[in-house]
């Protein structure tokens, strides 16, 4: 009967895959096979300086730089608003809400003239029996 536990060096090629991820992109492009690349790392080892084309070492860099980048430009884009501006166009948004709100009331019947909520909408053709 056949085991589906795998060879430790399997394993280990798994997680170096996973911190070289060009790898991936030349077999995808079918320059190479993982088998070929798989005999490679065994031969050669992971500190071969053949691998070092394919880390992903540079743009893992450059996101954390993105990140840690993003309040400095906030600071910038604040500096660089016009206030005057900026109240001018949040009083346009407040009286283009206002407006809807006033639009929104027309269309709502309003209960708040004495009737209980428990009445509701009154038949114009009520009859009663005799």
């Amino acid at each position: 009967m056949a085991t589906n536990q795998k060879h430790p060096s399997i394993e280990k090629f798994k997680d170096f895959v996973k911190r070289h991820p060009k790898l991936s992109q030349e077999v995808k492009a079918k320059k190479k096979t993982w088998q070929e690349f798989f005999e490679e790392w065994y031969l050669l080892g992971e500190e071969d300086e053949s691998w070092k084309s394919f880390r992903d070492d540079q743009t893992q860099e450059d996101k954390t730089e993105k990140k840690t980048d993003v309040i400095p430009q906030l600071l910038q884009s604040l500096k660089k608003m016009d206030v005057n501006q900026m109240q001018y166009h949040l009083t346009n948004v407040n009286s283009a809400i206002g407006n809807i709100q006033q639009l929104i009331q027309q269309f709502i019947p309003s209960s708040t003239k004495g009737s209980s909520p428990t009445q509701g909408v009154k038949n114009p053709f009520s009859f009663r029996k005799d």
